[in-house]
């Protein structure tokens, strides 16, 4: 399973990008992100789109947003990850069963801007 798709996790950095793009001298950027997206493939594109930017160089943390949730089938109680995203679902770990992604599933949040 895992995440998002990689064309996802760009535009969501992109967008990023687009809301940070007036700040320089910035050493870190921490976010907490929705189980849609893979925090690897959140790195990787922020370093590849800020590469020629006044961002370049910063990192990117990615924080997971929890979103709990309860299976309807089997009962199973979780905290949704990546690897339980399948497209616009979301797959029990217990037992399989698909249930719609909520809504914060494709959340970004900037928790805070470290200058260097």
């Amino acid at each position: 399973m895992g995440g998002g798709t990689a064309v996802h996790d760009q535009h969501a950095v992109q967008n990023l990008i687009e809301r940070l793009s007036d700040l320089e001298d910035v050493a870190e950027v921490r976010i907490r992100a929705g189980a849609s997206f893979s925090p690897e493939a959140l790195r990787q594109a922020f370093e590849m789109l800020t590469a020629d930017t006044p961002l370049a160089g910063s990192r990117l943390v990615v924080e997971g947003l929890v979103e709990e949730r309860g299976c309807p089938t089997c009962g199973s109680t979780w905290a949704v990850s990546s690897d339980d995203v399948a497209g616009h679902l979301v797959l029990c770990p217990s037992c399989g069963a698909p249930s719609p992604i909520g809504p914060g599933a494709s959340a970004i949040e900037v928790v805070e801007v470290a200058r260097a």
